[in-house]
């Protein structure tokens, strides 16, 4: 008892007065029997005993968008793409099964050729590891103006492959691409019947009136 009284007496010494309204209670409660109230007195003691450890921070909380989406395990054996250097081939086709992979898009023929035909409509010059002249921060990238672009569009250098490819989704995702983004998703790709007025819209808006159509109109 004598050893509680003194740690009461410790909780409203001046170098303590800011913590002694919340020891007080529980330390008073459980002396006067309420032993429900008792590991509360003996955690405000101990945090008494070792002001300088301060409450047990809590873990960070989710943030409201979710978790920041990762690249697909098939993003890091993509090659690296230097500045303006064209994407084509088998190396364009894996790019844009990556991509399609890490947007929930399936890897259908119709999805592969409009990602494929999508990275000649923006063609060279293009930023480093960024054949869609992606404008989403990501990875430690940097705004470029490799593609030509004024730094205030802020178009991407990415350090890897597997920074653009997580970036696709995150841009897509947005809120001005729906009807893209649900085409993707659908396998049908942007080409042909699936090129609705709003796809054109959407593309416009994604090339700053560039293009809107892919393949762009006269390719």
């Amino acid at each position: 008892m004598v050893a509680v009284l003194v740690l009461l007496a410790a909780a409203n010494s001046p170098s303590t007065s800011d913590r002694g309204p919340m020891v007080i209670a529980p330390i008073a409660s459980a002396l006067l029997g309420n032993a429900a109230s008792i590991p509360g007195a003996w955690s405000s003691l101990a945090t008494i005993a070792n002001p300088a450890a301060g409450p047990t921070p809590s873990a960070p909380a989710a943030s409201a968008s979710g978790s920041i989406p990762k690249a697909p395990d098939r993003a890091a054996s993509l090659a690296e793409l230097p500045v303006n250097t064209a994407l084509t081939g088998s190396e364009a086709s894996a790019w844009a099964r990556a991509a399609l992979a890490a947007l929930g898009a399936p890897g259908t023929a119709a999805n592969v050729q409009t990602m494929v035909d999508w990275f000649a409509n923006e063609g060279t010059p293009h930023d480093l590891n960024n054949p869609l002249n992606l404008q989403t921060p990501y990875g430690g990238s940097t705004v470029s103006t490799a593609n030509g672009s004024s730094p205030s569009i802020h178009i991407q250098a990415y350090p890897s492959p597997a920074d653009f490819v997580a970036a696709f989704p995150i841009e897509m995702n947005k809120g001005s691409y729906p009807a893209i983004v649900a085409a993707l998703k659908a396998g049908t790709g942007l080409e042909g019947s699936a090129a609705t007025p709003q796809i054109a819209q959407e593309l416009a808006i994604y090339s700053g009136g560039g293009y809107d159509s892919i393949p762009a109109s006269g390719n």
